[in-house]
């Protein structure tokens, strides 16, 4: 226990600059905001390629247009991802300054390396959106950049999640060893990463139904864009299935004690979880029904449904983080009390 009092730095000297629980309330708002975008961004990069790369080998004029509409989407959002992962950043570093900054520390240079690798995504998905003409007789460099470009989206959602997750585990600490080894080292990485993938691609091809759906209402859609709309939903139909599969596996890569709160043990998060896994089924069954119909009513269902799991999502996120790090934060207390740790009374 004694090394374990060591590894966990004491809160700065200076208090939370406002609420508590109104900073809390932000973090699941804005963090949400930030992962939709984030999710829109991804799904249109790697869907642009895995298109393009279809359309190659089939030959297709048409899997090719789809996927040059894809590539446009992603580097629309890809900036507003940025510019909404600021506050969700800022407020973790506030409340959770001696977990987060530490676990940060653990994996310096690949935190570092978010700069440039998220440059170099960028400049690498403009190029590939604005050399669809001209590098059309050189498809295969074309490609190649895209993928490049996916690649690097793909990989560095996993050092915020190795971020997030070795600051949950303090007594890992001290036999980490970088990045890479943390990869194996903690627990439910790969579980909250295969989670988010199949988020991002249920997020991309909801959008794609929604922004083909308004589109409609303005002009006739042509081929290309009936298919992307259609086949969005069903992408979204199929991950979203998926997720009540991954979804369990990463309940139970959950530390026991904590797993067991959301098993009866706590009945805000028991509620929590059994009302997410009802909007999960009734968001399937409803997918499926546009699926087959087409109707605007239902899809609109969808949406609201789509957008209440999301919520809930955000809320337990935050939840787990709370129960991971509560026996710590009771030994090691955050600096909230203004008046009485630092204004001495007038005499």
């Amino acid at each position: 226990m004694h090394a374990l009092q060591l590894a966990i730095p004491p809160d700065f000297p200076l208090p939370i600059p406002g609420n508590l629980s109104l900073l809390e309330f932000l973090i699941v708002l804005t963090f949400i905001l930030h992962i939709i975008f984030v999710n829109f961004t991804l799904s249109f990069a790697t869907g642009a390629v895995a298109l393009e790369g279809v359309g190659m080998l089939k030959r297709s004029k048409r899997l090719d247009d789809m996927a040059r509409i894809c590539s446009f989407h992603a580097s629309v959002h890809k900036s507003i991802a940025v510019v909404l992962g600021v506050a969700p950043l800022l407020i973790i570093s506030v409340i959770y300054t001696q977990y987060f900054y530490t676990s940060t520390l653990l994996i310096g240079k690949a935190w570092l390396s978010i700069i440039i690798l998220l440059i170099t995504a960028f400049l690498l998905l403009y190029l590939y959106k604005f050399s669809w003409e001209k590098w059309e007789n050189k498809k295969g460099l074309h490609f190649i950049v895209g993928l490049v470009a996916s690649a690097i989206l793909l990989f560095i959602p996993l050092i915020f999640i190795v971020n997030i997750v070795s600051m949950l585990y303090p007594e890992k600490w001290a036999s980490a060893n970088g990045f890479f080894h943390s990869l194996v080292h903690h627990p439910q990485i790969w579980q909250r990463y295969a989670h988010f993938i199949l988020a991002s691609l249920a997020a991309g091809g909801l959008y794609m139904y929604f922004y083909f759906t308004w589109k409609q209402k303005k002009q006739t859609l042509s081929d290309v864009e009936r298919a992307l709309k259609i086949g969005g939903v069903k992408v979204t139909f199929w991950m979203t299935l998926l997720q009540l599969v991954f979804g369990s596996l990463l309940l139970i890569s959950f530390r026991r004690d904590v797993m067991l709160l959301f098993m009866g043990d706590d009945l805000l998060l028991t509620t929590l979880l059994l009302a997410s896994i009802l909007l999960t089924i009734m968001l399937c069954a409803l997918l499926y029904i546009v699926m087959k119909k087409d109707t605007p009513k239902w899809f609109y269902a969808s949406i609201a449904c789509f957008i209440l799991i999301v919520g809930l999502m955000g809320w337990m996120r935050h939840e787990v983080r709370e129960s991971y790090l509560q026996p710590y934060m009771d030994k090691h207390p955050r600096t909230l009390d203004v008046q009485k740790e630092y204004v001495r009374p007038l005499q």
